[in-house]
């Protein structure tokens, strides 16, 4: 499917993916419906789609059915980015994570169903693996989530497969590792990369959670919005892949490689106790994205940090330099 020209929806599309992922829809020449409730979301990330005549913005909520169904008429492909995202908060409400992340999938779900639209990408996470110890991630593996947040998105990824074998609808779910990248913003509940960089431009020292070996496969947000675009493209029959930078990185090296690139080497990295829900080790096989979508990621860690870091100086003209 040629996404040019197409009508297309995108939920949480005043959040860090989601807006990333608007841009990128009006820049191929897709007509674009952004729903957010902008709880987490931002208008100033939609500051570029706002001035566009192919973008339209609705303020409601994904819990509510009817407000859906009136937003989503006419729309050909539908990208789910919206959620409950912090695994943290999600041990403390688990009852708001189901209600977002489970209840939000089945009206978006439903939706689509009674709307006739085509094709739905929904924003998974490797949440779902949990602590299983046998890496790399690969989708046909057991999911064992070790927090609610893990739960929601395991129930999300049924409802997509269930709702295309029973009712058709061509849905795809992507699990993402770990993504960052402009427009995440620093907050308690952030990624560790936006928290970090918080911290560096304050000068304060870098805390990691645990021993500082446990490792993650940080993906860069633009090879996230290249794998919706493709998945999007593709003949959807109810796949999993997983979206992944395939290249991992304990957190203690990534501490010290933004000291490095942020030239901020005096700084000190320091330990405090393990946090619940939190997950060891996380390293995603791409091995089916690459089949099935031919998705290869662009940047690697580094890569991703130092574009990452320029956007951040310049959006914000901060006193921050960046080592290349």
């Amino acid at each position: 499917m040629d996404l040019k020209n197409k009508s297309i929806a995108v939920t949480g599309a005043a959040g860090f993916i989601g807006s990333n992922l608007v841009d990128h829809l009006l820049e191929m020449g897709a007509d674009v419906v952004g729903i957010d409730n902008l709880f987490n979301g931002r208008l100033e990330n939609l500051e570029s789609a706002l001035k566009s005549k192919q973008f339209r913005f609705y303020k409601g909520d994904i819990r509510d059915l009817n407000f859906l169904l009136e937003v989503t008429t006419n729309i050909d492909v539908l990208f789910h980015e919206a959620a409950f995202t912090s695994v943290p908060q999600s041990i403390l409400m688990p009852e708001s994570c189901n209600d977002i992340n489970v209840k939000g999938v089945l009206n978006v779900l439903n939706a689509a169903r009674k709307n006739d639209i085509e094709k739905v990408l929904f924003a998974s996470s490797a949440s779902v693996y949990g602590d299983t110890p046998v890496l790399p991630k690969r989708e046909d593996m057991k999911r064992e989530p070790k927090s609610p947040y893990g739960v929601s998105k395991m129930a999300g990824e049924a409802y997509m497969q269930v709702y295309y074998t029973v009712y058709g609808i061509k849905t795809t779910s992507l699990r993402y590792f770990n993504v960052f990248g402009p427009r995440q913003k620093d907050s308690p509940y952030s990624g560790v990369i936006a928290i970090w960089l918080g911290k560096i431009l304050r000068n304060e020292n870098l805390i990691i959670f645990g021993d500082g070996e446990n490792s993650r496969d940080f993906t860069y947000v633009k090879d996230v919005i290249k794998a919706n675009i493709l998945a999007a493209e593709h003949d959807a029959k109810g796949e999993i892949m997983n979206v992944s930078c395939n290249n991992p990185i304990s957190l203690t090296n990534l501490a010290k490689l933004m000291l490095k690139i942020t030239d901020k080497q005096e700084l000190k990295i320091e330990f405090a106790d393990p946090r619940p829900g939190d997950i060891l080790h996380s390293y995603g096989d791409i091995s089916l994205a690459k089949k099935d979508i031919q998705f290869e990621p662009d940047y690697d860690q580094e890569s991703g940090l130092k574009e990452y870091l320029t956007w951040y100086k310049n959006k914000y003209k901060v006193d921050l330099n960046i080592i290349q």
